[in-house]
C-alpha cells in the first residue's frame, strides 16, 4: 500500500493537519496500515511538490498556526486511478511462523506457549473488532460518512476473519505437536544444528528447477 494514496484518501474526506492524518490513521485503518508522523509530514511535501495537494497556513493567535492540506484535483484523479488499479499482494511475513519453523530447537512446552498467546491475542483482536464495529457506526452518522461506512466496515470483517483463521491454525498447530513423540524435542533449548550444506544447497536447488513455482514464494 502507498502511503501518499493512503493520505490522499483521507484528504478526499476534506481538509486536515498532518497531525488530524495521523488520529485518521490511528483510529481508523491502524488494524492493517500504520503511519507516523515521521512518514506523513515528509509525504505530504512529496504530494504538494508533485500538485497532488495544496497547503494553507491557518494563524491562530493563541496556539501554533495549522499547516492544513487539501487535495487538488490531479491528486483526485491520482487517487481514482489507483484505487481501480488491481492491488498487487504485499511480502507475507508473520514473525510466529519464523518461530514455529525452527520448532524443533524448543522443548515441546515452550512452543505449544508461544501458540497458546497467539490465540488468545487473537481472541482479544476479535473483541477489538467487534468493538470498531459500532464505533463506525456512530462516527460515520457524527460525520455524515453513511454511505462510506460500509466500506470501513469490510476492513473490521476481513479483521475478524484472520483472527478466526489464525486461532484455529493456532489450536490445529498445537493439537499436532501435543500429540509428536517427546522425543522429537529437546528437554532444553539445543545447541546448533549441524548439516551438509553444500548437499542441502544442491537439493535446493534441484527442488526449485523441479517446481519454480512452489519455491517461489509470495511477494
Amino acid at each position: 500500500m502507498s502511503l501518499k494514496h493512503a493520505l490522499l484518501g483521507f484528504l478526499d474526506y476534506g481538509p486536515m493537519t498532518g497531525y488530524e492524518l495521523k488520529k485518521f490513521f490511528d483510529t481508523s485503518v491502524a488494524h492493517f496500515w500504520n503511519a507516523e508522523l515521521s512518514q506523513i509530514y515528509p509525504t505530504l511535501k512529496q504530494l504538494e511538490s508533485e500538485g497532488l495537494v495544496e497547503m494553507k497556513v491557518k494563524v491562530q493567535a493563541d496556539r501554533p498556526n495549522r499547516k492544513v492540506y487539501s487535495i487538488t484535483d490531479d491528486g483526485r484523479r491520482e487517487l481514482l486511478d489507483w484505487l481501480a488499479t488491481p492491488a498487487e499482494p504485499d511480502q507475507f511475513r508473520e514473525p510466529l511462523l519464523i518461530k514455529v519453523f525452527f520448532g524443533a530447537t524448543l522443548p515441546k512446552p515452550d512452543l505449544i506457549r508461544v501458540l497458546r498467546h497467539r490465540a488468545e491475542e487473537m481472541r482479544k483482536g476479535i473483541e477489538s473488532y467487534e468493538h470498531g464495529c459500532s464505533v463506525i457506526q456512530k462516527f460515520a452518522a457524527a460525520v455524515g460518512l453513511q454511505r462510506e461506512a460500509p466500506f470501513w466496515q469490510l476492513t473490521i470483517d476481513c479483521g475478524v476473519r484472520h483472527c478466526q483463521m489464525a486461532i484455529e491454525w493456532a489450536e490445529e498447530a498445537i493439537g499436532k505437536i501435543e500429540q509428536m513423540d517427546d522425543s522429537a524435542f529437546p528437554p532444553q533449548p539445543s545447541g546448533p544444528v549441524r548439516m551438509d550444506v553444500r548437499t542441502a544447497v544442491e537439493v535446493l536447488d534441484k527442488l526449485k528447477a523441479a517446481m519454480p513455482k512452489a519455491l517461489a514464494g509470495a511477494h
